[in-house]
């Protein structure tokens, strides 16, 4: 697959990367491939994002007037706990904001696909292993995080991720791609909810049937389903552990 890539994605695999075009990492642990697409989508969509990506996310930070992140999921969750219009009024409150959004979301999805290209099967299993914080990767020493997983207890930055995902579908934005990442979002959020990984140590993996019974109670759920039991976390009476907070992915 040909891809016009920034500097460190490119030079993060030999062609398409696999086990055997990627450098060795003293200290790393579990999927190579896994800890590569997530050390590179965080470098691609955090550590070093472009000038196009800086002003994307300052364009939204405007639009909500605050976090380009906690400003986008508050939105997704005041208008669709409202009584009436929502997805509607969520799409738009954040049409204003389309062309910004498709800046963030090419980031994203031009990692996912130099990675993993059309491979669903593959990407579950990168989230699989995100969500159970078995990926060690020791290049992440120096922000203490060496464990490729979501922050938070409860990790709510799926959620912000989610809100992201779902303005992405109503608004025709890759719109393929996301529909069909955002079961998985939501299985990998479930799984982590019962694995409760450590982000400093490599964490054991759950047992198989833990996984495939998640993985089968989520997957087959459609994206208005997803966004529906994502969105009754934040409703009046729910109590959620509230000691999450977004931010980068891993």
């Amino acid at each position: 697959m040909a891809l016009a890539a920034p500097g460190p994605l490119a030079r993060a695999a030999v062609s398409r990367p696999g086990a055997d075009g990627l450098p060795d990492v003293p200290g790393m642990l579990g999927d190579r491939v896994a800890n590569e697409f997530w050390y590179q989508f965080d470098e691609a969509t955090y550590f070093q994002q472009t000038p196009q990506l800086k002003d994307a996310y300052a364009a939204i930070a405007a639009h909500v007037g605050g976090n380009p992140l906690t400003g986008v999921r508050d939105a997704w969750v005041r208008t669709g706990t409202a009584a009436t219009g929502y997805p509607e009024t969520y799409a738009a409150f954040l049409r204003p904001v389309r062309d910004p959004l498709r800046v963030i979301s090419d980031a994203q999805v031009k990692v996912f696909r130099f990675f993993y290209g059309h491979r669903y099967d593959r990407v579950f299993g990168a989230m699989s292993d995100f969500a159970q914080g078995v990926l060690f990767d020791p290049r992440r020493a120096p922000v203490q995080s060496e464990v490729h997983t979501m922050n938070g207890d409860p990790p709510l930055a799926y959620h912000t991720w989610h809100a992201y995902q779902f303005a992405s579908v109503l608004l025709d934005i890759d719109r393929r791609f996301w529909t069909a990442l955002i079961p998985v979002n939501g299985f990998a959020w479930a799984l982590q909810l019962i694995a409760r990984p450590d982000t400093r140590t490599v964490n054991p993996p759950l047992p198989r049937d833990t996984v495939a019974q998640v993985a089968a109670s989520w997957l087959p759920r459609g994206v208005r389903r997803i966004d529906a039991d994502l969105l009754a976390w934040h409703r009046a009476g729910a109590s959620p552990r509230t000691g999450g907070a977004p931010g980068r992915a891993g």
